[in-house]
């Protein structure tokens, strides 16, 4: 058996475990009780609001399979035990919705149902790819824990690394619920009008989210294939458009997401998207850029001629400059 192979399995049996307390924590916490006893009424009204509390359920259920996830990273000393939790959770709240309203199977809900399946196995596998085992650790976090020291453990492992990202994509996965509850209303109430065109328009922008992930992936595979012992920086393909077009596109899956479940998505959760785009742009991208700038000076300039993540900006400023001087001419 293989280094990486064996720490695949420990993966596995980790989040297997992970994921199994998550739905015990499901059928043996009393949502109801802890609403009694430790909130108000007008508090107790506001969250629960939503039918059998289900969100509260999956939200209780995420923590408690992210502190299991936690305390391995703690055992084995490797927080990137974290790092396939994001692509893997999702399917799993997916489907304990479409479980608990009774399979309501619409064109909405198979369409939600592909893009996520889809997402969720294209980029587990591309991080089993690239994983090389329990002795690899995301550089991030190394560079993190260096940097806190005594805090890392419990602000930056836990907080940052594990919890504040599982909130993130669970506030980003709300709008499933709501698609769904919406297509169970749709198959048991033949009065009920569903909306098919947003849902549609949805998972098409999802669906070029991850074909953009795709191409972008495989074309920095290419390009470091070919230059494996030369630090240089890629401007080809998607590169060209977007410094960082493989998480445009996860942008745009989470954007195609929520606009399945807009119209029956309370207005608030238009702040689920937002604030997933905001993590990307004022903390992951940043993070990365500095490394990439310690070893690659000419980075700068690919900075100047390339929009950090939108290929539109790129594309309109070229435009633009084109235009510009032939107009001087």
């Amino acid at each position: 058996m293989t280094i990486k192979t064996k720490g695949l399995l420990t993966v596995l049996f980790a989040y297997a475990l992970a994921i199994g307390l998550g739905i015990v924590s499901i059928f043996v916490i009393s949502i109801d009780e802890i609403l009694i006893h430790f909130f108000s009424e007008s508090i107790q009204y506001y969250l629960g609001v939503w039918n059998d509390l289900m969100i509260l359920e999956i939200l209780i259920a995420d923590v408690v399979a992210t502190c299991v996830i936690y305390g391995f990273s703690v055992v084995y000393k490797n927080s990137s035990f974290y790092d396939p939790y994001w692509s893997v959770i999702p399917p799993f709240i997916l489907f304990f919705c479409i479980w608990s309203y009774g399979y309501p199977i619409t064109l909405p809900v198979i369409a939600l149902t592909t893009a996520t399946i889809f997402w969720s196995i294209r980029l587990t596998l591309n991080w089993m790819k690239t994983w090389e085992g329990l002795h690899h650790e995301d550089w991030r976090y190394i560079d993190m824990r260096n940097r806190m020291g005594k805090q890392f453990q419990l602000l930056g492992n836990f907080g940052g690394i594990h919890m504040y990202p599982t909130l993130q994509v669970f506030f980003c996965c709300v709008p499933m619920y709501f698609i769904v509850q919406e297509s169970y209303m749709v198959v048991n109430f033949p009065q009920w009008e569903g909306n098919i065109i947003l849902p549609l328009i949805g998972f098409a922008i999802s669906m070029i989210g991850i074909l953009f992930e795709i191409i972008a992936d495989q074309q920095l595979h290419d390009f470091r294939m070919k230059h494996p012992t030369e630090k240089k920086v890629i401007q080809t393909g998607l590169w060209n458009y977007s410094r960082h077009p493989n998480y445009y596109g996860e942008i745009l899956f989470w954007w195609g997401i929520y606009l399945m479940g807009f119209l029956q998505s309370p207005w608030w959760l238009l702040f689920a998207p937002i604030t997933m785009t905001i993590l990307f742009i004022g903390a992951s991208i940043p993070w990365i850029e500095m490394k990439i700038l310690r070893t690659r000076p000419e980075y700068r300039e690919y900075q100047k001629k390339v929009h950090i993540l939108f290929p539109e900006i790129t594309i309109l400023k070229r435009l633009f400059g084109r235009y510009r001087k032939l107009f001087q001419i």
